[in-house]
């Protein structure tokens, strides 16, 4: 997940993704799709950024979290389908690995969110997994969602007519002092008042920024969520070189 605070940033990044030479690889993620040893593949595509040191690529916190949706899935309810409502929405989603997972999954329609450059590479990766999203009889799209304002969701150029979900999603979105109050904020006006509606997080365990992770858990609690699932994780070294620890989480609203 990429999210630039400066305006020169933002359209630097737009900029680079634009004018660079293009070089992508594409690597197919093995995750559990039951308890039982089963897996599926899903396939994602990274373009290589090089430029201005920036680079798009899947990191350890959303294959963890990727790998936990076959049993958390099945304790989640869904509600009849509304025009009000998303069923899935991911924030940060990067190249999508954790919402391809999930509505291959769950079977249920997925919006990925991330800054306006990098949905091109959100919808390549949509289409790279379209066998399995139509096997799940379910669909995604992409889009873009201002966590300074996050009122509109726009998804190809249009704002929806949703302004909550019933599932959040967001993996390693958390590194700068400023993300912990808008990721609250945005959780907070996001996420349905409903039993049945769930935030779920995975987080690298950096040392130097466990402070914002313990802010962003304060916030959230004194927004009314409650934390009743975590758990911690090491990916795999053969696909992830450092980082590797991972802690998850799964939160409610708990006065409902």
């Amino acid at each position: 997940m990429f999210y630039y605070t400066s305006v020169f940033a933002y359209h630097n990044l737009e900029s680079v993704m634009a004018t660079e030479e293009r070089s992508f690889k594409t690597q197919d993620f093995t995750v559990p799709s039951n308890g039982s040893g089963k897996t599926i593949q899903v396939r994602i595509s990274e373009p290589n950024l090089t430029s201005e040191n920036l680079g798009l690529e899947t990191w350890a916190a959303s294959h963890i979290l990727a790998s936990q949706l076959h049993h958390i899935g099945p304790k989640i309810q869904f509600p009849a389908p509304s025009s009000d409502v998303l069923p899935i929405l991911e924030l940060g989603a990067g190249t999508g690995l954790v919402g391809v997972t999930a509505a291959t999954l769950w079977k249920q329609p997925v919006v990925l969110t991330d800054l306006a450059p990098l949905v091109p590479a959100l919808d390549a990766n949509i289409d790279l997994n379209s066998e399995g999203l139509k096997t799940a009889d379910t669909h995604m799209e992409a889009g873009t969602l201002d966590w300074k304002h996050p009122t509109t969701l726009i998804v190809k150029d249009q704002q929806q007519p949703q302004t909550q979900a019933h599932v959040i999603f967001a993996a390693d979105t958390i590194y700068s002092e400023e993300h912990p109050e808008l990721l609250a904020n945005v959780i907070l006006k996001w996420l349905v008042k409903d039993k049945e509606a769930r935030f779920i997080i995975a987080y690298p365990l950096r040392v130097c920024y466990i402070d914002y992770i313990r802010e962003m858990w304060e916030r959230l609690e004194e927004g009314g969520l409650e934390a009743f699932e975590e758990g911690r994780e090491e990916a795999s070294q053969d696909l992830f070189n450092d980082e590797r620890l991972v802690e998850w989480s799964v939160w409610r609203w708990n006065n409902i």
